[in-house]
């Protein structure tokens, strides 16, 4: 609708209403006009004839109004604006008269002005422009003797009162109509915008209807058309199975028979479908005979019994009542009952209960079914009851399902005049509770037939048809819910000690899991799990070489498990390869950002799945090999280096023992020489001494460079050291690390300790922690030379405190910077290190949760910073500054 007939819809309606008011304002002058001449024949009495031929005028235009809009309203709807204008000015003008003949402006007639004025403000609605129209004539009429000078003012007090009363009242009425037309103008609006929703929810409404139909329609005509091809799969798999093709391996039968078992499944899903559709349409029809449930209970226990003992499950039965006139349709209450009780096997652990009870209740029987299982919260007991709908819809929901076996439960008792209510405690279980009604009162006699063919069956050739009801009775399909609530045998172990690779699958659904089993057991040793938890926890205990998870799982999905591996060290290098149902591409984004390697939608190709896994195990050999290939180069550098650190010394204390071997090989000669004068001897004796114990320094450098470097890569492997870690106050230890430094430091190396860390703590180990602050110092003094300068100093930054070793020396390049806390990486020439310092120290910076830093420029100097949390505690140290 447009707006120029939105407008056109307000002004039509405000003619109607302004219509009727002009009706009513005509009908009131009419009485109220003439009777005012009462009041002229007692105040202007001389007058009292030409004010009778004034109001008898305004009484003759009433009458012509009132049958003017009851004869001809649509012409008088059209000039009602005009037609109430003229009206209304004409009472005020003959009043405006009666003023003058009276006493002009100190006149009490000008009451009656007021009158007209607020009866138009009060009973029309006009726009702005007409209500200034009508006051502007109406105070014309008034004051217009005083512009012709036709009349004087005797008392300017009143005249000027009731001007000012006049003017005011005008001016209120203008207010007030302005109002009241914008006020009806946005109810309109209102009221034609609801009247739009309205016709438009109508519209959508009937148009849902519609689809509703079309939908219920296509549901009915699609479960039906699915049944023929699930039977014409379902009956050859049977005589395959039976052998009646041959013989089968256990491999194809390990194949067939859950293809059967989900078959089945399906054909009871539909079946399931169907009786909603008919229930929502009133066509569900119900076969009521004499009963006292008594048989029915007892082959439903008889069957669930073993059953529940895979799940150490108690199943109990007491049945008290006596009742037998209950009418109930037996197919249609035992689906109730196996539902019921399967739900209840499903929801409770292993070890629990379930009892079923029968007792007599006023007009009928109770049917109750209490588990000791899960429970139910408060706020989702009525949802389980709801189609499609369960108390859990999570993707980590722990138990699967598709919400219509309680809906349909309770619909299927509904249709025969009962209750289906439940009571639960989360923790200590629910109760079901049906409560049936005796005899057939009760019944609707539309739902009730003699005989009903069987569901479907129309639609199948009479072999057919009689196959499926035989198949829809057997055992196995009238109690499959029950059989797989208790199923928890996952796939039998095979012999995995010939395979070379391992692959961990997670998923919750048995059916699949066992299908990837069979899939993969031939080449790989297979690990299954059922939620994400159980995967997580096997991935770390085994390290399997792939893992195949699951999306949607219990307890941890599949991308929370993702995350998990990856974000342990020990599993975070295993690929994964996520399979899945949720196909949406943010699902996929999501399985990606968290780690997955591969994305399969299910139905996936078993096929596709295994050259996954062979593209992964592939990968992952070229990434083994990569890390064997820099292992061995780092055991080359390694070796190389340990060679020359080793070798030096080692030629010093060779070198220094055949010395020695020398010197005491010439002793024993001078000695062994009698005629060697005593003085000379000693001369050669002493020389051999001295020259002896300048060879022993040198062998015991030698030796103690050997320890120095055995010390280096036994503490770099962290072998024979503390791994408890304690307090340590900074700025005493580097006192410390300063004493033992100064002797050794003989060259004029100025050396500046500024410390501003007084009694702040660090939590570390502390001999490996000394050693960093010795080792960032005493390569600083190594890097100045002679004549330097190393400035050591701390201080404190919130809650962490800097350790900083600055030097003026050479500097370091550049392309070394990045390099400089790589194990076995040095600068020093030969003999003067083997590159763990630095590395060492940037390992127990790390593990003491510090950061450390260099920051070089060639020729200025280098500065190494560290950067180390405060400990909890700090104690207060009164040593005195270096």
């Amino acid at each position: 609708m447009t707006e120029e007939t939105a407008e056109h819809l307000f002004k039509r309606q405000l003619r109607q209403r302004n219509t009727d008011s002009l009706r009513l304002t005509a009908l009131l002058g009419g009485i109220l006009v003439p009777f005012f001449w009462v009041l002229d024949w007692w105040v202007i009495p001389r007058y009292v004839y030409g004010t009778l031929a004034l109001r008898a005028f305004c009484a003759v235009y009433s009458v012509l109004l009132i049958i003017g809009i009851a004869r001809r309203r649509k012409w008088c709807e059209r000039y009602v604006t005009q037609l109430g204008l003229s009206y209304t000015l004409a009472i005020a003008w003959s009043i405006a008269v009666m003023c003058w003949l009276h006493q002009g402006y100190e006149s009490s007639y000008y009451a009656g002005i007021n009158l007209v004025v607020i009866g138009v403000g009060f009973l029309f609605s006009w726009p702005t422009r007409t209500s200034v129209l009508f006051c502007s004539l109406t105070y014309l009429f008034y004051m217009a003797p005083l512009a012709c000078g036709t009349l004087t003012i005797h008392n300017t007090a009143n005249a000027l009162g009731n001007q000012f009363f006049l003017i005011a009242t005008m001016t209120i009425t203008l207010a007030a109509q302005n109002h009241r037309y914008q006020l009806e103008q946005r109810e309109f609006d209102g009221n034609l915008a609801l009247q739009r929703t309205k016709a438009s929810l109508e519209q959508a409404f009937a148009r849902l209807q519609q689809l509703d139909r079309l939908k219920s329609q296509f549901f009915n005509n699609i479960t039906h058309e699915l049944r023929t091809p699930l039977t014409m799969i379902l009956s050859p798999l049977d005589s395959l199975i039976d052998g009646e093709l041959g013989e089968l391996s256990p491999k194809h039968r390990r194949y067939l028979v859950p293809l059967r078992r989900n078959a089945l499944k399906l054909l009871k899903l539909i079946n399931n479908l169907l009786d909603v559709a008919k229930i929502e349409e009133r066509r569900l029809q119900l076969r009521p005979v004499r009963t006292d449930l008594h048989g029915l209970l007892a082959e439903v226990v008889e069957h669930s019994r073993p059953l529940a003992s895979r799940k150490e499950i108690e199943v109990s039965c007491e049945v008290t009542s006596t009742r037998d006139d209950l009418y109930l349709d037996l197919e249609q209450i035992e689906r109730v009952l196996v539902n019921l009780v399967s739900n209840a096997l499903k929801f409770t652990n292993p070890r629990g209960q379930v009892s079923i009870t029968l007792q007599d209740a006023e007009d009928g029987v109770q049917l109750k079914v209490r588990d000791t299982g899960i429970g139910i919260a408060a706020d989702q007991l009525e949802r389980v009851f709801e189609r499609f709908s369960q108390a859990d819809g999570s993707i980590t929901r722990r138990y699967g399902g598709t919400g219509i076996g309680l809906a349909l439960a309770r619909e299927v008792v509904e249709l025969h005049g009962g209750t289906l209510t439940v009571t639960s405690t989360p923790g200590e279980g629910s109760e079901f509770t049906a409560h049936l009604w005796s005899g057939r009162e009760h019944l609707d006699p539309a739902l009730l037939v003699a005989t009903a063919a069987s569901d479907g069956a129309e639609s199948l050739p009479a072999e057919s048809r009689e196959w499926t009801q035989q198949l829809i009775e057997s055992l196995e399909f009238r109690f499959l819910d029950i059989d797989e609530a208790t199923e928890r045998r996952i796939a039998a172990r095979g012999d995995d000690s010939a395979k070379g690779t391992k692959v961990l699958v997670v998923e919750d659904h048995l059916d699949v899991l066992r299908f990837i089993h069979m899939n993969l057991q031939e080449e790989h040793a297979v690990y299954l799990a059922q939620n994400g938890a159980q995967g997580l926890e096997l991935a770390r205990a085994e390290r399997p070489d792939v893992i195949v998870t699951d999306y949607m799982m219990p307890e941890m999905d599949g991308v929370s498990l993702i995350r998990a591996l990856r974000a342990d060290k020990k599993t975070a290098d295993i690929p994964v390869i996520m399979l899945t149902g949720k196909s949406r591409v943010d699902d996929r984004v999501a399985a990606r950002e968290a780690g997955a390697d591969i994305h399969l939608s299910k139905p996936f190709s078993p096929k596709e799945l295994r050259q996954g896994i062979q593209q992964l195990l592939a990968k992952r050999g070229r990434q083994a090999a990569i890390v064997v290939r820099e292992h061995i180069k780092s055991l080359e550098l390694i070796s190389a280096g340990l060679a020359h650190e080793i070798n030096n010394p080692l030629s010093y204390i060779k070198n220094a023992v055949f010395a020695i071997n020398s010197k005491v090989n010439k002793i024993d000669i001078a000695l062994e020489q009698l005629d060697l004068p005593d003085s000379e001897q000693r001369r050669v004796i002493e020389k051999a001494r001295k020259q002896i114990a300048r060879m022993n320094d040198a062998a015991e450098r030698g030796v103690e460079r050997i320890s120095e470097v055995v010390q280096l890569v036994r503490r770099y492997a962290r072998e024979g050291y503390p791994e408890e870690t304690s307090p340590l106050v900074l700025d005493d230890a580097i006192r410390d690390v300063g004493r033992l430094i100064a002797p050794k430091t003989e060259s004029d190396v100025k050396i500046d300790v500024d410390l501003n860390a007084a009694g702040v703590t660090v939590r570390c180990i502390p001999d490996e922690m000394s050693q960093v602050l010795r080792n960032l110092w005493q390569n600083a003094i190594d890097a100045v030379g002679s004549t330097g300068t190393v400035r050591v100093s701390t201080q404190r930054d919130g809650n962490t405190v800097i350790y900083e070793v600055r030097d003026n020396g050479p500097g370091i390049a550049p392309e070394n910077l990045s390099r400089i806390f790589t194990p076995f990486f040095t600068t020093k020439v030969g003999g003067k290190g083997m590159g763990l310092g630095l590395a060492i120290t940037h390992q127990v910076v790390e593990r003491a949760g510090g950061a450390i830093t260099v920051d070089s420029k060639v020729g200025e100097g280098t500065t190494f910073q560290v950067r180390l949390p405060v400990a909890g505690d700090e104690t207060t140290s009164t040593g005195a500054a270096a």
